[in-house]
């Protein structure tokens, strides 16, 4: 065998060879450089995963958490009497943007979308309004009749609605902390929400009933009475949708122009949560007899019944109704698609779950617990390749490491060829020149 054939089998030999290694190993995202030609950015794909960003240790079990919309800001309530806020940035000791103490414990809170305001409702019969992220004086505190149980805010910030033991529900606006309206229901509220813009509001209750209120007319709602204490509530954006979940083991859809519900389902146990997505298109609700229970708008019959091992003590959905989080007192938190059957991920705590929260696109998820931890996670996708044809140079690749063998392998192919093509047209030009010389030999 000729030098130049061995070489070549040699220099074939070290490509695939450092290739099937360099195939097995990550490589750091912030190591390669954006890709351009012609104007076209490729965004290397991620891999699938759920990371916990931070947790942070309250003094006292975590009674309910929120989330901005866009996942920037979390909202923490807690047993030892404070609430807290949280951005979403990574860090190895995370500590609040700030935290308030109020009188009693902290029940329930909420965060407007659009604009930055958050609202907190505690058993020393106070709500507050907080709208600056870097100071924890409230903007104002409005006293109710007896501990304030449930509070909700319209996406616009603009409008809240809160409900205390005394059986009061009440509207405020966030520009004054006198109530539009006070409105004195015959028995506990259990539950709250409104509409994004504030014109409906719905609540439901130990008096079995759930009651649809308009903006500007409170005295003329309508209401539907189950067979037992209305647990949750929850509205789409627009007000079109209701959704509800009743200790008579049902839940109930309604449209708000009637008083008679679109469909009910009988689950196996009462019904403890329920939450819609944003466009009224998905209902996801929790039961005691562990299970969780998705549908289509459409339908009563669910296209998915994900099981646990205690029972569902708190769900929410993605605006577009893809994704769920759910949280059980088998102290574990569930990540479900809602096209597979089975959890996309879960996460187990050293408590009951107790609250859980989804930013709108499912990526940020928030997890409260009775071991006195407020648990911030993130979910990446499954990998794909986007295409961008926008000019943008600050294109966010992330912090992930990934496999870059398949890019190796095309490299390895092509090189191949390119050796193989080399060393024929080398062998056919040796030939030629043979003949040539033979040719000449032959003349002479």
């Amino acid at each position: 065998m000729r030098k130049a054939d061995i070489l070549g089998l040699i220099l074939s030999m070290v490509i695939i060879f450092s290739g099937v290694v360099f195939s097995s190993q990550p490589i750091d995202i912030h190591k390669i450089n954006k890709l351009n030609q012609n104007n076209v950015k490729i965004k290397i794909p991620k891999q699938s995963a759920t990371s916990l960003v931070w947790n942070y240790t309250t003094g006292d079990d975590v009674a309910t958490v929120a989330i901005s919309s866009d996942g920037k800001y979390i909202i923490a309530g807690s047993d030892d009497n404070q609430t807290y806020l949280f951005n979403y940035s990574s860090s190895t000791s995370k500590i609040p943007m700030w935290n308030y103490e109020t009188g009693d414990n902290v029940g329930s809170v909420a965060i407007s979308s659009e604009i930055f305001y958050v609202f907190a409702g505690s058993n020393d019969n106070h709500t507050y309004l907080f709208n600056n992220v870097s100071d924890s004086t409230p903007k104002w505190n409005y006293t109710m009749g007896d501990n304030v149980n449930s509070v909700a805010f319209s996406s616009d910030g603009n409008y809240i609605v809160a409900s205390s033991r005394d059986n009061m529900i009440t509207l405020l606006k966030n520009s004054s902390s006198t109530p539009i309206w006070n409105f004195t229901m015959d028995d506990k509220v259990n539950s709250l929400a409104i509409s994004s813009d504030g014109t409906y509001i719905v609540s439901g209750g130990n008096n079995d009933k759930i009651t649809l209120f308009y903006f500007n007319l409170p005295e003329n709602n309508w209401n539907f009475t189950t067979n037992g204490d209305v647990n949750s509530v929850s509205i789409s954006s627009d007000g079109n949708y209701i959704v509800a979940g009743s200790n008579d083991d049902y839940i109930y859809l309604f449209k708000n122009s009637w008083k008679l519900p679109e469909w009910r389902f009988k689950t196996e146990g009462d019904v403890l949560n329920v939450a819609i997505s944003s466009d009224g298109n998905y209902i996801v609700a929790g039961s005691s007899d562990n299970k969780t229970y998705v549908f289509e708008r459409s339908s009563n019959i669910p296209i998915r019944t994900y099981e646990a091992g205690d029972i569902i003590t708190s769900v929410a959905i993605s605006s577009n109704g893809e994704h769920i989080i759910v949280g059980s007192n088998d102290n574990k938190t569930y990540l479900y698609d809602k096209s597979q059957n089975g959890a996309l991920w879960d996460y187990e705590t050293e408590g009951n779950v107790t609250s859980v929260a989804i930013s709108s696109n499912g990526r940020y998820l928030v997890v409260g617990s009775t071991d006195n931890q407020v648990y911030l996670f993130y979910w990446i996708p499954p990998a794909r390749v986007l295409i961008e044809d926008d000019d943008d140079p600050n294109i966010d690749y992330g912090d992930d490491a990934i496999p870059f063998g398949n890019y190796y392998l095309i490299i390895i192919i092509i090189s191949i060829i390119s050796l193989i093509v080399i060393i024929r047209k080398k062998i056919l030009v040796e030939k030629k020149n043979g003949i040539h010389k033979t040719r000449k030999n032959f003349r002479q």
